[in-house]
C-alpha cells in the first residue's frame, strides 16, 4: 500500500478487529502518517508528490501562491539548482535578499513533526539570517521516529566527519511566538516537499 493510501486511505471495518482487547498490543501509525500529522498541526504546507512531474508542477505552484520568480528563491544545493532550474548563488550573498531557501533535508522527526538539517543544507549561515520561506524536498526514506534516531543515522551516514551546524526546523506558529518560552526561536514558514519515485 502506498504512502498516498496509508494517509488518506480509507477505513476498513473489520468487526473481527473492532473491539479492543486489554490483551493486545496498541496499534500503531507509521512513522510517516505520524510525521505529516504533526507537521501539519504545527502549520507546515505537507505535499505529496507521486512523481518528478507532479513535484515540477507542485514547485512552480509554491512559487505561484507567494507570487515569487525563480530569482527569489536561494538554494545552495547544486543538484536542486539543476532539478528546478534555479540559477547558482554566488560564494558572498545575502540571503536576507531572497525570499526563500529551497533545501533537501537530513531526516524527518516524526514525534515532532520537525526537520533535522546540518551544514550540507545550511552552509555556514545562520538559521535567524536565513529567508523565513523553506522548500524542504524530501524523499520516503527520510523518516525516523525521534531526534535521537536521527542522530544515531547521521553518524553513521558521516561517520569519517560528522556535520556541523546541526539543528532542527520548526513551524513558524503565530500561536507559539507569542508565548514568551519561544522568545528567540528561528522557526519557518515550512514547505515539505515529499516526492515517492
Amino acid at each position: 500500500m502506498g504512502f498516498w493510501n496509508q494517509l488518506f486511505g480509507r477505513k476498513k471495518n473489520n468487526p473481527d478487529t473492532g473491539a479492543n482487547s486489554p490483551y493486545l498490543p496498541e496499534k500503531k501509525n507509521d512513522v510517516e502518517i505520524i510525521f505529516a500529522e504533526k507537521f501539519t498541526q504545527k502549520g507546515g504546507k505537507f505535499i505529496y508528490s507521486e512523481d518528478v512531474k507532479s513535484t515540477d508542477d507542485f514547485f512552480k505552484l509554491i512559487l505561484e501562491e507567494n507570487h515569487w520568480s525563480s530569482q527569489d528563491v536561494l538554494c545552495f544545493d547544486p543538484q536542486l539548482i539543476q532539478r528546478f532550474g534555479l540559477e547558482p548563488s554566488a560564494d558572498s550573498i545575502d540571503p536576507q535578499k531572497f525570499k526563500a531557501l529551497l533545501i533537501s533535508c537530513e531526516y524527518l522527526i516524526a514525534n515532532k513533526g520537525t526537520v533535522l538539517i546540518c551544514h550540507h543544507q545550511l552552509k555556514d549561515f545562520k538559521l535567524e539570517t536565513l529567508p523565513d520561506f523553506f522548500i524542504v524536498f524530501s524523499g520516503l526514506d527520510n523518516f525516523v521516529n525521534d531526534v535521537s534516531e536521527g542522530m544515531s543515522q547521521l553518524k553513521k551516514k558521516y561517520a569519517d566527519h560528522l556535520p556541523n551546524n546541526i539543528t532542527t526546523l520548526n513551524v513558524k506558529n503565530s500561536k507559539d511566538e507569542k508565548d514568551f518560552l519561544s522568545y528567540g526561536n528561528s522557526a519557518k514558514n515550512l514547505y515539505l516537499v515529499l516526492q515517492e519515485h
